[in-house]
C-alpha cells in the first residue's frame, strides 16, 4: 500500500513524499506537526501485515530497538499499529546510504573505510550490549550524514523478521549474509560481524566477495567457497587490514571476532597507519540490496547442495580446515534429514490411527485436554514494552494486556526523566498469566541539580555561598578580576550541574584589575588642572583641604598628600591643600616693607636669629622616607592684631632634614620690639616651632 502526499497518520504525521522502498518496507518523508520536525516513516509492506505473529514480533522488537540511544544508530521515535498500517517513526538523516557512496567513488581510501567501519561497529556494538542483533548489516542500511557521522538503520525490522526464521527460512541481503544465517541456524553478534566484514571488503575493493545469478548460488558461496583476499583486487590494502576482514568473514563463528570491541581495537591499530588511496575505478553493476526472506524451496536447495561436496577432493596435503568443517556439516545435515524423516513418518502414522479409530476411545479425554489448553491460552498474555512511559501510561498499556503494575524501586537516572519507567521485569514479549504483576523501576530523574536554577550570577559572594550550602553542596571560592562584573558579585561557577556533596567553585569578582600609576606634581597648579592630571595618570582626587596663606594666591595648590613621582596603585586617591588666600578674621596681610611710625626715616627695628630645627623630631623613625612642606615666617602683634612676614617661601623637604633658621637682619614693624619666628607646615597650617626674637632700633 502506497501513502499519498498529504495523508495524515494519527492526526500528527503528514506524508510529504516517498523517499525509498526496500524488500519489506517503504520509507516516507513526513512532518510531525506536534513537534514541528521532519521525520522518516518506515511502513511495513502489506504482505507482512497479514501474519499476526510476525506483526507482534515486529512490534516488540521495534520497541526494543527504540530503546537504543547511540550517535551511530538512527533513533526510533515511535512504533505504531494503526488499523492495517504498521510503521516506525524514526529520525530523518540528511545524507546518502553507504551503498550509494561506494557506487559514486568506486572504492574508498583505507582511512575512510576503516573510519566508517569503526562507527558502524560502535553502533551495532551498542545494540549487542542490549542483546539486540541486527541480522541485516549492509551498506544499504548505513547512512552517511552531511556532518560525517555514520548511522545504522533498520534494527527493528531485521530483528522481527529473523525472529521467525528458525529453520525453514533465512532472511537478509544474500550478498552480506553469514553462513549460519543462510543455513537457517542460530545467529548471534558474530553474524553481524561477518556482514560488517563483507561491507568493509566492498568499501575497499568496490566489489562484493561473492557473486551469483541467483540468491541460492550467492548463499551457497557464503557457506562453501573460500573468500578471495581483498588485496587481489586492491594491492594497496595493508596485510593487517586484510587479516581483519578475513577474520570477520570466517565460515566458523568461533574463528571470528567474538565481539565488536576486539574488532574496533584492531581497526584502530590499522588506522594509526594512514595510507590514503586515490579514487579507484567504478564498481560492477550493483546487485539488488533489498532485504528478503529465502523461500522454503531455496533453503531446501541450499541444504541439498551444502550436503554434497561442491568440488573434487584435492591432494591430502592441501586439505583445509574449511573442508573438514564442510564434511562435518554434511554429516550434520544427513542426521537432521533422518530425524525429520522419522518425525514425518510418526506424524503420518498418528494421523492414520486417529482416522482409523485406533484412538477413538480416548476422544473425550482429548477433547477435554483441548478445551483446557484453550482456556489456559485465554488466560495468558504477552508482556508489552513500557520503558520510557509514565506510570499512568504504563498501567494503561499493561491493563490492555490484562496485566498489573507494581513499583519495586525508584532510582536516579541520567537517561530517563522523573517518574518514567526505566526498567521492567519481565522483558517485553515474554508470556505471562493474566493479572500477573509487572515489576518496574521508576526514575527519580537526574541526581544532579541544574545550578542555573539557583541564579548564582545574580548574587554576591555570601548570598551564593549560602544558597549552595543550603542545597547540600561544598563551596570553593576563587577571586578573579572582571571588567564588567562589580566587585563582590559572582562572575561564574562550575560545574553547571552537580549532585549533593559535590564541590561547586564560585568565581567572585575583584572588580577591575588596577595597574600602577605615577603621582604627578600638583603644587602650584589650579584645582581644575590638578584634577585633569590625576585622571590622566589613572588616579582619583582625594580629600581637598583649604588653608589661609599670605604667600600663595587663592585657588592654587599649596601641597599634596602623596609626593610627586611616587608609584601607587591605579585609581588611588591623592589628597591636596588649596590656598584660600589671607584670613579676613586675623587681619593678617603680607608685609613686604615696613614704614616707620615716626618721621625718623633713618632708623628701623631689626632682629636676628641663628638656630636649627630637626624635622625628625616631628616625624620620628623612618623620617628619611617621608617629606613635608614648610615655610618660615615672622609674627608680630600690632594694635592687637597679628601681622605676618614671610622669611622663607614654602618648600618640600625630607623629614630627616636639619633646617637652618638663620636670619641676620629681620626688619620688623617700626616701634615693635618683640616678635616670633615660626616654622609652619603649610598643608595643615600647624606651627612646628616658634622662636621669640628681640628687635632693636638701629640708625
Amino acid at each position: 500500500m502506497t501513502l499519498r502526499p498529504g495523508v495524515y497518520l494519527q492526526n500528527r504525521y503528514e506524508i510529504l513524499d516517498l523517499i525509498g522502498s526496500g524488500g519489506m518496507s517503504e520509507v516516507y518523508r513526513a512532518h510531525c506537526h506536534k513537534l514541528n520536525r521532519d521525520v522518516a516513516i518506515k511502513l511495513l509492506k502489506k504482505e507482512f501485515c497479514s501474519d499476526e505473529e510476525f506483526v507482534r514480533k515486529f512490534k516488540y522488537e521495534a520497541q526494543a530497538a527504540a530503546a537504543l540511544n547511540h550517535p551511530n544508530i538512527v533513533n526510533i521515535y515511535d512504533v505504531v499499529d494503526e488499523e492495517e498500517l504498521h510503521y516506525i517513526v524514526m529520525e530523518l538523516v540528511d545524507g546518502i546510504t553507504l551503498k550509494e557512496y561506494i557506487l559514486q567513488k568506486g572504492k574508498l581510501g583505507i582511512s575512510e573505510a576503516v573510519g566508517i567501519a569503526t562507527q558502524v561497529a560502535r553502533g551495532i556494538g551498542a545494540a549487542h550490549e542490549r542483546r539486540i542483533i541486527h541480522r541485516d548489516v549492509k551498506p544499504q542500511n548505513m547512512i552517511l550524514s552531511r556532518d560525517g557521522k555514520v548511522k545504522v538503520a533498520d534494527f527493528g525490522i531485521a530483528r522481527a523478521v529473523s525472529s521467525q526464521t528458525v529453520s525453514s527460512q533465512a532472511m537478509g541481503s544474500v550478498h552480506y549474509i553469514s553462513p549460519e544465517q543462510a543455513k537457517g541456524e542460530f545467529t548471534d553478534e558474530r553474524s553481524d560481524i561477518y556482514s560488517l566484514g563483507v561491507t568493509l571488503y566492498e568499501m575497499l575493493t568496490g566489489r562484493l566477495p561473492f557473486q551469483g545469478d541467483t540468491a541460492v548460488s550467492v548463499a551457497l558461496s557464503h557457506i562453501e567457497e573460500t573468500m578471495t583476499p581483498p588485496s587481489v583486487y586492491n594491492p594497496d590494502i595493508p596485510a593487517g587490514l586484510e587479516k581483519i576482514i578475513l577474520k570477520c568473514c570466517a565460515k566458523d563463528p568461533e574463528a571470528r571476532y567474538q565481539n565488536v570491541d576486539a574488532l574496533i581495537a584492531d581497526m584502530k591499530a590499522v588506522q594509526e597507519r594512514p595510507d590514503e588511496l586515490p579514487p579507484g575505478t567504478a564498481s560492477e553493476a550493483a546487485s539488488d540490496g533489498s532485504t528478503r526472506m529465502l523461500s522454503k524451496q531455496e533453503m531446501a536447495e541450499i541444504r541439498s547442495v551444502a550436503g554434497r561436496k561442491s568440488r573434487k577432493a584435492e591432494p591430502a596435503k592441501q586439505t583445509s580446515e574449511e573442508e573438514s568443517e564442510d564434511a562435518g556439516l554434511n554429516r550434520m545435515l544427513k542426521t537432521v534429514g533422518m530425524i525429520l524423516a522419522v518425525a514425518v513418518a510418526v506424524a503420518a502414522l498418528s494421523m492414520l490411527a486417529v482416522f482409523s479409530g485406533v484412538f477413538r476411545k480416548h476422544a473425550p479425554q482429548s477433547g477435554a485436554a483441548v478445551a483446557q489448553e484453550t482456556e489456559e491460552q485465554g488466560q495468558e498474555s504477552y508482556m508489552p514494552y513500557i520503558i520510557g512511559l509514565s506510570q499512568q501510561e504504563a498501567e494503561r498499556k499493561l491493563a490492555e494486556s490484562g496485566l498489573l503494575l507494581t513499583v519495586t524501586k525508584r532510582e536516579h537516572s541520567e537517561q530517563f526523566a522523573k517518574d518514567l519507567v526505566m526498567e521492567q521485569k519481565p522483558e517485553a514479549g515474554e508470556k505471562l498469566q493474566k493479572n500477573a504483576k509487572a515489576e518496574v523501576t521508576l526514575s527519580l530523574g537526574s541526581a544532579e541539580t541544574e545550578l542555573a536554577e539557583l541564579k548564582l550570577t545574580e548574587l554576591n559572594e555570601s548570598e551564593a555561598e549560602s544558597a549552595l550550602r543550603d542545597a547540600g553542596f561544598e563551596v570553593q571560592i576563587v577571586d578573579e578580576h572582571s571588567e564588567t562584573v562589580p566587585e563582590g558579585k559572582v562572575i561564574d561557577y562550575s560545574p553547571l550541574r552537580a549532585k549533593e556533596g559535590d564541590v561547586v567553585t564560585l568565581k567572585v569578582s575583584l572588580g577591575r584589575e588596577l595597574k600602577d600609576a605615577v603621582v604627578p606634581n600638583l603644587i602650584g597648579d589650579r584645582e581644575d588642572q590638578a584634577r585633569q592630571k590625576l585622571l590622566k595618570a589613572g588616579l582619583q582626587p582625594g580629600t581637598v583641604s583649604q588653608v589661609h596663606s599670605t604667600t600663595v594666591a587663592e585657588g592654587i595648590i599649596i601641597s599634596q598628600g602623596i609626593d610627586a613621582g611616587s608609584i601607587v596603585l591605579g585609581e588611588s586617591a591623592v589628597d591636596y591643600v588649596v590656598s584660600s588666600g589671607p584670613s579676613d578674621d586675623d587681619g593678617s596681610v603680607p608685609i613686604y616693607s615696613v614704614e616707620p611710625i615716626s618721621g625718623d626715616s633713618n632708623s628701623r627695628y631689626v632682629a636676628s636669629i641663628n638656630n636649627t630645627y630637626e624635622l625628625s623630631n616631628l616625624i620620628g623613625p623612618g623620617a628619611s622616607s617621608s617629606s613635608v612642606t614648610v615655610m618660615i615666617r615672622l609674627r608680630q602683634e600690632v594694635g592687637g592684631q597679628s601681622v605676618y612676614q614671610t622669611l622663607m617661601e614654602p618648600r618640600t623637604v625630607t623629614a630627616d632634614t636639619i633646617m637652618p633658621v638663620r636670619f641676620k637682619a629681620i626688619e620688623g614693624v617700626y616701634g615693635v620690639d618683640t616678635g616670633y619666628v615660626e616654622i609652619l607646615q603649610t598643608d595643615t597650617g600647624t606651627v612646628l616651632q616658634s622662636y621669640e626674637v628681640q628687635f632693636f632700633k638701629v640708625q
